[in-house]
C-alpha cells in the first residue's frame, strides 16, 4: 500500500494528501512530527536524506519532493490532473513553477515568523516578514488576474497547478494574509475548500493547528 509520510502543518504535505484523496487512491498516512523532531530520525532520514516531509512509500518506491510526488501519482494512475498534452502539461508546469517559485517564497516568509517561529521559539525576522508581504503584493496579482478569465489555474480543468496553488494558500488567515482584495483567487479558493479532498485532510487551516498545537 502507498504510505505518505508528513505532518499536519505542511502545506507540501497536505498538497500530496489532496491530489492523492482526489484521485481516491487507497493509502496510509503516516505522521511525522515535525514539533518534536521525528523527521531527524534515522528511521525517517532513510526516507528523506534532508529530514523533511513529505515522503512516499509506494510498495517498495520511495520518493520525495512534493512537486515530485503528485506527478508521479498522477502519471501513474493516469490522472486527468497532469494532462498528457504537450502544451497543456506546459501550463501547468508554467503555473506551479510561478506558483512555487513566487508567491511560495512570499508565503513561506510570512507565516514563518508569524506562525512557526513564535510556536518553536525562533526571532521573528521582521525584515524578512516584510519582504514576504512585498512578494505576495506583487505576484498575487498575477494569479488574481489568471482566475479572473479562467475557471482553474491552468484552464477549464482542474489539475496540480490548483493543488498546488491551494496548499500555499491554505494558511491566509492563521497567517494574517488578506485575500480579499483578490475575489477571483477567493472565490476559487472557496469552492475547492469544500470539496471532499480538502475535508479529508481538515475543515480548515486554522483547525490543523489548532490541533496541533
Amino acid at each position: 500500500m502507498l504510505k505518505v509520510y508528513g505532518f499536519s502543518l505542511s502545506l507540501p504535505s497536505n498538497k500530496v494528501r489532496y491530489v492523492a484523496n482526489h484521485m481516491g487512491l487507497d493509502y496510509e498516512f503516516v505522521p511525522v512530527n515535525l514539533l518534536a523532531g521525528e523527521h531527524m530520525s534515522e528511521e525517517h532520514m532513510k526516507l528523506h536524506p534532508a529530514g523533511k516531509v513529505p515522503a512516499i512509500d509506494d510498495d517498495g518506491f520511495v520518493l520525495f519532493e512534493s512537486g515530485s510526488i503528485i506527478k508521479y501519482l498522477a502519471q501513474k494512475h493516469g490522472s486527468h490532473l497532469y494532462p498528457e498534452g504537450l502544451e497543456e502539461r506546459a501550463d501547468v508546469d508554467k503555473w506551479t513553477d510561478f506558483v512555487s517559485i513566487h508567491v511560495n517564497n512570499g508565503m513561506n516568509r510570512v507565516f514563518f515568523n508569524r506562525i512557526l517561529a513564535p510556536l518553536v521559539g525562533v526571532e521573528v525576522d521582521e525584515r524578512s516578514m516584510k519582504d514576504g508581504l512585498s512578494f505576495l503584493d506583487r505576484f498575487l496579482p498575477v494569479v488574481e488576474n489568471q482566475l479572473s478569465e479562467n475557471v482553474y489555474l491552468a484552464g477549464d480543468e482542474l489539475t496540480l497547478a490548483d493543488f498546488n496553488l491551494l496548499s500555499v494558500l491554505d494558511p491566509a488567515e492563521v497567517a494574517q494574509v488578506d485575500l480579499s482584495p483578490y475575489p477571483s483567487i477567493t472565490n476559487w479558493r472557496s469552492r475547492l475548500q469544500k470539496e471532499d479532498f480538502y475535508t479529508k485532510c481538515h475543515s480548515s487551516y486554522t483547525e490543523a493547528l489548532q490541533s496541533a498545537a
